[in-house]
């Protein structure tokens, strides 16, 4: 009889004990569950406020702003306008670069021979020029 009230004694601790851990566990879990949902909460705050820096940083107004600070583009002259007539057969008034886009000078000279023979060849093939 006494050996089976310490056999009971014992499964009675082991079972304590097995809930204390069960316990612990379970409460560790709830705090990382916890700490999950703030960093979700978190990052869902953060992705709507990189939304609204999107659509503040997208508007129109600031663009065009932006545009006209950075770009400095001018309207278009007349010069630059052709009839459509022209584009299709390919003849009119040809379009001279500007100053700022004009070919630089070529210091290397398999360059100049490159290019040299490229406009030789579309004056052969066009005619003008």
């Amino acid at each position: 009889m006494r050996s089976l009230c310490l056999l009971a004694f014992g499964c009675l601790v082991g079972l304590f004990a097995y809930t204390y851990d069960l316990k612990i566990k379970t409460r560790a879990l709830e705090t990382d569950a916890r700490e999950l949902i703030t960093a979700l909460q978190d990052e869902s705050d953060f992705l709507a406020l990189m939304r609204a820096e999107v659509s503040y940083l997208s508007r129109p107004e600031r663009i065009e702003e932006m545009a006209k600070k950075t770009l400095k583009l001018e309207p278009i002259s007349s010069q630059q306008l052709v009839p459509w007539s022209a584009v299709v057969t390919g003849t009119g008034a040809s379009v001279q670069p500007s100053s700022s886009f004009a070919t630089p000078v070529r210091r290397d000279g398999i360059a100049a021979l490159i290019e040299k023979s490229s406009i030789q060849s579309a004056v052969t093939v066009t005619g003008e020029r």
